[in-house]
């Protein structure tokens, strides 16, 4: 029962995707006063069967109806935004060959605006409802667990509070701790309890957390679950390695666990964050720095002369070094070797420099990093190399955040990690928020962030001296 209404929820999800797109684009075709014939409602149909078929196909290959639990939003939305980004590509490519209509790029656009608004709608509704659904008491698949160690107790607390895997714990068992309290997590039964249970109980789900050494009992259990049709799953212990994300492969028949690659180590994922970082830096060229740079220019003029722009060696995308620009906010042009931090009532800076610095406005030459493809919108601030030299060997995982392109801003700016960081608390902090970015990237944390980056620059930064 818990599967089939899965499936149906699924269905359901695309659906009212496949309608919201077609009446997105038939809506936008017929109201452009370009159909006057039956020629072109005839089109029209050959259109909607082909956005239909490609939305189709892209979602199944994107997966975005290919889950088997509640997920995250931004992943959710990440992989819908694949699909979209795609299929925007295959719509404009079928425009290309068929040459027969004049399908202008305004028809496109509008037919675009209405779906992307309304469909998020759509989905942001249909988690609601599954997240309403699955917290209902008659909607979970009854589990047990078996082993009564720490990661019995993580299975235990995550299945006991998260509802939304549609889970319903009624037992837990072990041999070597029947009937004690362990990390509170008390305990049901043994093993031989375990299997009683299961039968009365109609259980559909075991959890293993059992030690991987008690190879025979996992063993015993598993044919038990196997003789039974109870799903048998197996929760291993990698908190030695930080519980990062892992992924099985098998070379012949031998499985092998390797930590999962970070998002942005995916092609398509950083196809899109580069047309994104191009389309940004673009209009923030033309619409900003355009005219800005010559009132920067002309303020630096009379207040301290000098260079417009303070160039220095930060380290970019696996180590190597870039030249960033920068408007320059104190009246010593440093080299890298010179570089000191600023500090709060700095006497190098400016007065006007100051105010750049506490609206940000000194970062926005880095678009030009951006542009030609040394730096990222969102992303690790580079570091001077003076400051990756004394950090490197002293902060765990360091060097991580040169896995991915530095950003003009990123998500430990946002959580307030910027700044003088002459204290080490300080820049590990700033070190944990690049990290989990590097790991938990999606277009809707980049979009997040530069809200919030925005948003910092009205109210202006605290740290920013």
């Amino acid at each position: 029962m818990f599967k089939q209404k899965f499936i149906i929820y699924r269905a359901i999800t695309m659906l009212g995707d496949l309608l919201i797109l077609n009446i997105a684009f038939l809506f936008s075709l017929y109201f452009s006063n370009k159909f006057n014939s039956s020629s072109e409602n005839e089109f029209a149909l050959k259109m909607a069967l082909w956005v239909t078929i490609a939305w189709i196909y892209l979602g199944y290959s994107f997966k975005v109806y290919n889950s088997n639990r509640i997920e995250p939003f931004e992943k959710s939305f990440n992989n819908l935004f694949q699909t979209l980004f795609v299929h925007i590509l295959v719509v404009f490519s079928l425009v290309f060959l068929l040459r027969t209509f004049a399908l202008t790029k305004d028809i496109i656009l509008h037919a675009y605006l209405f779906f992307i608004p309304f469909d998020l709608i759509w989905r942001l509704f249909l988690l609601f409802w599954l997240r309403k659904s699955r917290s209902a008491n008659d909607h979970f698949r009854t589990a047990i667990i078996i082993g009564n160690g720490p990661m019995a107790s993580q299975i235990y607390k995550i299945l006991q509070t998260h509802k939304g895997y549609g889970y319903k714990v009624l037992g837990v068992f072990d041999d070597s701790n029947s009937g004690a309290s362990n990390l509170d997590l008390l305990t049901d039964g043994n093993l031989n309890d375990a299997q009683s249970f299961c039968e009365q109980e109609n259980i559909e789900d075991i959890f293993c957390a059992l030690p991987l050494t008690e190879a025979t009992k996992i063993s015993e259990m598993l044919s038990f679950a196997e003789r039974h049709l109870i799903r048998f799953k197996i929760v291993p212990d990698f908190t030695a390695i930080h519980n990062k994300p892992f992924a099985i492969d098998y070379y012949g028949f031998v499985p092998v666990i390797s930590p999962v690659a970070e998002p942005l180590s995916n092609y398509f994922n950083s196809l899109i964050k580069r047309f994104f970082d191009v389309l940004f830096s673009l209009l923030v060229i033309v619409l900003i720095l355009s005219w800005l740079i010559p009132i920067v220019a002309i303020i630096m003029m009379v207040e301290a002369k000098g260079a417009i722009f303070y160039r220095q060696n930060r380290s970019g995308l696996n180590y190597k070094t870039f030249r960033i620009f920068k408007f320059r906010t104190m009246n010593v042009m440093e080299s890298d070797d010179e570089f000191s931090q600023a500090k709060e009532n700095d006497c190098r800076i400016t007065k006007f420099g100051k105010f750049m610095r506490k609206t940000n406005i000194d970062e926005l030459p880095q678009f030009i990093n951006v542009l030609i493809g040394q730096m990222s919108i969102v992303g690790p601030r580079p570091h001077p190399l003076k400051l990756n030299d004394e950090y490197r060997s002293i902060i765990s995982k360091y060097m991580i955040r040169h896995l991915v392109k530095p950003g003009v801003t990123g998500l430990a700016q946002v959580k307030g990690f910027r700044g003088e960081t002459a204290d080490h608390s300080k820049m590990k902090k700033r070190i944990v928020a690049d990290v989990f970015y590097i790991e938990n990237w999606s277009f809707l944390l980049d979009v997040k962030i530069i809200l919030l980056t925005i948003l910092n620059m009205v109210k202006g930064e605290k740290n920013g001296y």
